[in-house]
């Protein structure tokens, strides 16, 4: 075979393995255990919140393993400033009832929730600025992580966490390390492989119709 009818068939190979090996779901279909959040990253970004205000927000936990698992749910915050994330309250509940309603600072985490494979289920999220908090807590911000950590049967584990951040002055920076970007590199690599795969393609048709 000529060298110039391998390179397109070479193309084609590297494009297919480039596809696969930034696909997510080819990746974590073969974990036994894997918790997703949807949202993926962010779960609020509140500025200029004032005292009476409330956020709510719905949070999608997946099942996308092969096994079941039980699930917990706990907070952690996050920046140099506690005192208005000391003051914030926060609900949290399922289809069915309340399962927290308190303080964001005293929230322990919820006990285990068990969730099948291939399932999943929406938990109800309400951040809520108290309506006596007076002027001193203008101007301040509160900052955390939500962690949703999956166990199994054996010691596989996984972990996912979303943020929020609630800023109580319209221009108040965030403390500590800045919200996640969401922005990612796999659909620039996605588009690489398709690029690959059809400049591989009409090379290898075009040397097949020389070829006849």
């Amino acid at each position: 075979m000529k060298l110039p009818k391998i390179i397109p068939l070479l193309l084609i190979v590297l494009s297919a393995f480039s596809m696969n090996i930034t696909n997510p779901s080819s990746v974590s279909a073969a974990d036994e255990i894997t918790i997703d959040i949807l949202p993926e990253e962010v779960l609020l970004n509140i500025d200029n919140m004032k005292p009476g205000d409330w956020a709510p927000r719905s949070v999608v936990v997946q099942n996308n393993g092969i096994l079941d698992f039980d699930y917990f749910v706990s907070v952690r915050p996050y920046g140099d400033s506690m005192k208005l994330y000391n003051e914030l309250l926060l609900e949290i509940s399922d289809s069915d009832e309340i399962l927290y309603n308190g303080k964001l600072q005293d929230f322990n985490g919820l006990a285990a929730r068990t969730l099948e494979s291939s399932r999943e289920e929406t938990l109800e999220f309400t951040v809520r600025f108290p309506e006596h908090l007076g002027n001193d807590f203008q101007g301040l911000n509160a900052n955390f992580y939500l962690l949703f950590t999956a166990e199994g049967e054996s010691d596989d584990r996984d972990e996912q966490s979303i943020a929020g951040a609630v800023s109580s002055g319209e221009n108040s920076p965030h403390d500590g390390s800045p919200l996640p970007s969401t922005a990612t590199d796999i659909f620039n690599f996605l588009l690489s492989g398709l690029i690959l795969l059809l400049a591989g393609t009409i090379i290898y048709f075009y040397n097949r119709k020389r070829a006849l």
